[in-house]
């Protein structure tokens, strides 16, 4: 890497630098910032319509049109009559969550009458009291529970009504 021409010129000065003729910067002419997959000779020499271009497909190397108004593809020319014009599979794929009809073996609810939980379902909320006592529980097993302090009572009421203003 040569120097900066202030530098050389000021060792030159002190005699610890035979003078350089400084290296002209090589000049960039042009830097492509366009999509490198897109094919704009392939598209133009098919005679595409505006709209349309021939892209090629970085994971298997294959061609494919791309609608670039309407984001429809195809894999082949949309001139042929038979091309299948679909939306791209990563739109059609969705959201790859859970199905509500697909069961998990692992899921008590999948088997019993126990509704479907998420991720909070049994977390303790901001205003129930606090008793120790099991808030998951039904039937005989809810009506033996303890009873909570009138004061815990109170204050959940009163954080309650103050949530709610």
């Amino acid at each position: 890497m040569p120097l900066p021409v202030a530098l050389q010129s000021r060792l030159a000065k002190r005699g610890l630098l035979k003078h350089v003729e400084p290296e002209p910067e090589e000049e960039i002419i042009a830097e492509d910032y366009d999509d490198a997959h897109v094919d704009y000779e392939a598209s133009r020499l098919e005679g595409l319509m505006p709209p349309w271009y021939k892209v090629i497909d970085p994971t298997c190397g294959l061609p494919y049109y791309w609608n670039v108004e309407t984001d429809l593809v195809s894999w082949l020319s949309p001139n042929d009559p038979n091309s299948v014009i679909t939306k791209p599979a990563k739109r059609l794929k969705g959201n790859p969550g859970r199905k509500d009809e697909e069961l998990d073996p692992m899921d008590p609810s999948a088997y019993s009458d126990a509704p479907r939980g998420s991720w909070s379902t049994g977390l303790p909320k901001r205003n129930e009291a606090k008793t120790g006592a099991d808030t998951t529980a039904a039937g005989p097993l809810f009506q033996q529970r303890p009873y909570p302090s009138p004061g815990a009572v109170l204050r959940a009421n009163a954080e309650a009504s103050r949530g709610k203003d």
